[in-house]
């Protein structure tokens, strides 16, 4: 897809303002346009939903452009496609460049949302899991295939938080 070229889209100056400040907060030393690539794919691969928030939006100012990969442009045309009646709705997006506007910044407070729910460790935090690795490395390579340390923190962690989520539903009833 990216060989096929770039396309742009119309912005008013406090939403381009808004999405830097936003790029500069999540990817350090990136031009918007790529933490936009990035951010489509992280929405792809799930690990993300994009929104619908409360957002103030400030349309003053005359349209600039922003020059973005072409796939990426796609993308936004298809969501636009399948959200454009509850954009419209909620936002009064009546035309593609408002929604693209509007579609970024909720990527962005989805991307926010997304960092308040993650767990940060640091590297010492690590030694509990380098020791379960340790006991439950041959386990772990005969009933999953696990060769490296990553993986098996993949795969361990990915079972922890599913005994938890478990356990928040039964609690739930």
């Amino acid at each position: 897809m990216p060989s096929q070229g770039y396309g742009t889209i119309g912005l008013k100056p406090a939403i381009i303002t808004t999405l830097q400040k936003a790029t500069d907060e999540y990817y350090p030393g990136m031009f918007l346009p790529s933490a936009l690539i990035i951010m489509m794919n992280e929405i792809k691969r799930e690990y993300y939903e994009v929104g619908m928030h409360s957002i103030k939006i400030d349309f003053s100012g005359r349209y600039t452009s922003l020059t973005v990969r072409s796939d990426v442009k796609i993308w936004f045309e298809e969501n636009y496609k399948i959200l454009k009646e509850k954009y419209e709705k909620k936002y009064k997006a009546n035309n593609f460049t408002k929604f693209a506007s509007i579609f970024m910044l909720n990527m962005f407070e989805s991307k926010a949302v997304s960092q308040n729910n993650m767990i940060r460790l640091k590297e010492a935090d690590f030694n509990w899991l380098k020791s379960e690795y340790n006991q439950r490395k041959k386990e772990y390579e005969s009933k999953y295939g696990v060769r490296t340390f990553e993986h098996f923190a993949d795969i361990f962690l990915k079972e922890i938080l599913e005994r938890i989520n478990s356990a928040k539903k039964i609690l739930a009833l």
